[in-house]
């Protein structure tokens, strides 16, 4: 679990008859196990006194099939028990749990202990803790305290990895993988590091000339003679924004090194799907870290006022093309935990809860799970909520999560004939964009995750558009409608796609923000937009920046709307870029300040397609005409109608076609669906208009 509160060694390349790293794997089915739903929770039983209540398993079995749960996900923090000391490995214990639970029909996935080292491996190989930037080493005892850089942890982790592997790859009840815990770019300033960081650049840039050149070392005396001279940033100084950003990727690339040491070993012995727990806010590359793992997973800690921010995530994760998504972590009732041991109560109005469970499910999930089954007897997370206490009893919401586990066991198989239907408009995220926007914001106060889904996300979501969230290397075929916003920069193969794409028929929506950077974090100099405005154009001219949060005695540019889109006037927002286009049409104008009668929004025809670039955020409701009247001109209807703050997910299969409905707020909402139909959780029949109570879920089958 972890808090979200509204934040080479030995490489295992053993021939066999199981994929290795950098080979695509595509589930068949698209989904884990067997062809229905999963529901359960983190279990830890290693940190309890069996011998002293050696009944507790299987009381704690009755419980999960009390509550209809069938998966449990175990063994990513137990190396010391698993390896109590070096080479001496006691695996009888988790043989004899899965198998009790297999006897149950409770499946399992397995973790890798890697991101918890023992005692033992830290005193023998110190050297792999994290040294910070003041030159001061970690210590035993937290998560993440391992830099992915150093050779010693590297080759232990793939070593415990394998011996797990040989150990379970076979096990029956055991239906997937999952690599390490919620992998974060930690910084590690140990020599080590700084051997491979000059590395890197030298083999990314060749020559320091061409990286000095990139980068306008001139400027600060900052240009170098040797590769040896670059430091290793902190990220609390005012260092070279490319420098930074290089930085970030470097990391980046030692995670996904330091997986796929972990992927081979376990390939090596398992043929089962294999997939690591994300966190949506994270820095981390996960287009990269995913790319050969077979199925998506995610770990959401949301309060009931983030309902909405967290929709977005599981967008994503359908978004990644990989089969059915899986939440691994979420908290059943409260979050706790950190230095002060602070408690977050997440699901408080009634129904809640569900409604967060269901809404992953309705957007195309396969599993979720609880963190965790049974509270902490001490430690760091002893403060957060579980399925049941510390002392044995269920936790106040029992009897829904009940409820829930019912209902998941009783619509999973319909719902799994009846996946998401695929979208035709797609919004992207960019985890570069998120770095580079921490490392430079432009435009004050910004902060790319909050941003892009309530100023942009949301607008498409609240009218009712069904999309997907995409990263720049998704195929762009199966879909008429792209929203790019708040990406600076957009790399060559990525703006030869989207040319490719609009002109072939595709509706390109670009902006605010995007396009103004180059690969290495640098402003363009041939153009504002660079070469995307060769071919869309359109031309960026002049850019003044507003900031979330102008001063009060700030004077804001408005916006006047063409008549199409039937809009009041409205204040610009996060910056003002002036745009001008010799074919293009004006669908905004700046009315006030120094751009005043200058254009804001132009839209272009480009081939068979068109392409709108925003020079300046409009608002939600001009986002979301803007984008609705794209899906209009692609032939793209919404899927309902009625009140924003409904997860209304179009699905269709074998047995027919169905729209689930979430509400995820406190208020009831009016939707009109395009059919009647009978909600599959209750047997009702229903008519086209719906009403729904607040956090009320209803699967509406034709």
């Amino acid at each position: 679990m972890r808090i979200h509160h509204l934040t080479l060694g030995l490489l295992l390349l053993a021939t066999t008859a199981f994929a290795q790293p950098n080979t695509v794997r595509k589930l068949p089915e698209g989904y884990i196990g067997d062809n229905k739903f999963y529901y359960g929770a983190s279990y830890y039983p290693e940190a309890w006194d069996l011998e002293a209540n050696p009944n507790q398993i299987d009381q704690d079995i009755i419980r999960m099939k009390e509550l209809n749960m069938n998966v449990m996900r175990m063994a990513e923090f137990s190396w010391s028990t698993m390896e109590p000391t070096e080479g001496a490995y006691s695996f009888q214990w988790l043989h004899k749990i899965i198998d009790k639970l297999k006897a149950a029909g409770i499946d399992v996935i397995l973790g890798t202990p890697t991101a918890t080292p023992p005692a033992w491996l830290i005193q023998k190989y110190q050297s792999m803790m994290l040294t910070k930037a003041n030159g001061k080493q970690e210590v035993h005892g937290l998560r993440r305290d391992c830099s992915y850089a150093s050779a010693d942890y590297q080759r232990e982790c793939a070593r415990i990895t394998e011996k797990m592997a040989a150990e379970f790859g076979r096990k029956p009840g055991v239906i997937a993988w999952q690599t390490d815990n919620e992998m974060s770019v930690t910084y590690d300033f140990g020599p080590e590091t700084k051997t491979k960081w000059q590395a890197w650049l030298q083999k990314k840039f060749g020559t320091v000339e061409r990286l000095n050149k990139l980068w306008s070392l001139a400027l600060w005396s900052q240009a170098y003679q040797d590769f040896n001279q670059i430091p290793m940033p902190d990220i609390e100084k005012w260092h070279n924004p490319s420098l930074e950003m290089a930085w970030v990727r470097f990391w980046n690339d030692e995670i996904i090194h330091f997986q796929d040491l972990q992927l081979a070993a376990i390939r090596k012995y398992s043929n089962a799907p294999i997939t690591h727990d994300g966190m949506p806010g994270q820095s981390v590359d996960y287009p990269g870290l995913f790319k050969d793992l077979d199925f998506m997973a995610v770990n959401n800690y949301h309060s009931f006022e983030a309902y909405d921010l967290i929709m977005s995530n599981y967008d994503r994760m359908r978004g990644y093309g990989k089969g059915y998504h899986w939440l691994f972590e979420t908290a059943p009732n409260f979050s706790g935990g950190g230095n002060n041991g602070q408690t977050w109560f997440l699901h408080s109005p009634e129904g809640s809860m569900r409604a967060a469970l269901w809404m992953n499910h309705a957007l195309g999930a396969q599993g979720s799970m609880f963190w965790l089954w049974r509270q902490q007897p001490a430690g760091q997370e002893m403060t957060h909520g579980a399925v049941l206490s510390a002392w044995g009893k269920p936790s106040a919401n029992y009897n829904d999560l009940k409820v829930l586990g019912a209902e998941l066991q009783k619509v999973g198989k319909d719902l799994m004939y009846m996946p998401v239907e695929k979208a035709k408009v797609a919004v992207m995220w960019d985890h570069k964009a998120k770095v580079g926007l921490e490392i430079e914001e432009y435009t004050n106060g910004i902060k790319y995750y909050n941003d892009w889904t309530y100023r942009f996300y949301l607008p498409v979501a609240n009218a009712y558009l069904h999309r997907d969230v995409i990263s720049p290397n998704t195929d762009l075929t199966p879909y008429k409608v792209l929203f790019i916003p708040l990406m600076p920069n957009l790399d060559a193969t990525l703006k030869a796609k989207l040319k490719a794409w609009v002109t072939t028929g595709g509706t390109l929506i670009l902006g605010p923000m995007t396009g103004y950077r180059n690969d290495e974090w640098a402003a363009n100099t041939s153009a504002a937009l660079g070469d995307l405005e060769q071919w869309t154009g359109i031309v960026g001219e002049t850019m003044i920046p507003i900031g979330t949060k102008p001063r009060p005695a700030e004077p804001v540019p408005g916006l006047r709307f063409a008549e199409t889109l039937n809009l009041p006037e409205a204040p610009a927002a996060l910056w003002a870029m002036t745009l001008s286009s010799k074919t293009g049409s004006i669908l905004a104008t700046y009315s006030s300040c120094m751009v005043k009668d200058q254009p804001a929004i132009i839209q272009n025809n480009v081939g068979k397609g068109q392409v709108i670039v925003m020079g300046t955020d409009p608002g939600k409701e001009a986002v979301k005409a803007i984008v609705l009247k794209a899906a209009k001109e692609a032939g793209i209807t919404p899927v309902v109608k009625g009140d924003a703050g409904v997860v209304a997910v179009p699905r269709n299969g074998k047995i027919g076609k169905a729209i689930a409905l979430v509400n995820i707020t406190g208020e009831s909402k009016s939707i009109t669906l395009p059919y009647p139909g009978t909600d599959l959780l209750t047997g009702q029949k229903t008519g086209t208009a719906l009403t729904l109570k607040p956090y009320e879920v209803q699967i509406v089958k034709e």
